[in-house]
């Protein structure tokens, strides 16, 4: 890979990424009733080990990202290739549509209809409730 490409984080990566940042804090939000020990509306932190003794209460950004990285984690890697595997058994359904359908984790038909949208074919009602049984077992 070239240095000046982009390298897109996967879920697991941020949520690891911003794992770290709690455990080693350089700056605690203190909120807007903050004193005069803060700059801006950030107090100041000396080590980390002066952190590591107090509770810290997450700040409305990190609380935000931590949120929205767990919403993206829908199915454990160990049962991704189970369920893409059993997708596949499916007549109509590729390994494109297996791996699309991982990604998006539809929970109903009008969710899973955009993802064969561009073929040719239809699925029959057999085929969609079969594959949201599958998503479903497999569902964090």
């Amino acid at each position: 890979m070239k240095e000046d490409e982009e390298k897109l984080l996967s879920p697991s990566e941020v949520k690891e990424i911003m794992e770290r940042s709690f455990k080693e804090p350089t700056v605690v939000y203190s909120g807007p009733e903050a004193d005069d020990t803060t700059v801006g509306s950030f107090q100041m932190v000396e080590s980390p080990e002066e952190v590591e003794n107090e509770e810290i209460e997450l700040s409305f950004e990190k609380r935000a990202t931590l949120d929205q990285v767990a919403n993206l984690i829908r199915i454990k890697g160990s049962n991704l290739k189970k369920m893409v595997k059993e997708l596949g058994a499916i007549e109509r359904v590729t390994n494109v549509h297996s791996y699309k359908i991982a990604e998006v984790m539809p929970r109903d038909e009008n969710e899973l209809r955009p993802i064969f949208a561009k073929e040719r074919f239809s699925l029959t009602p057999e085929d969609t409730s079969t594959i949201l049984e599958i998503i479903d077992k497999y569902r964090i």
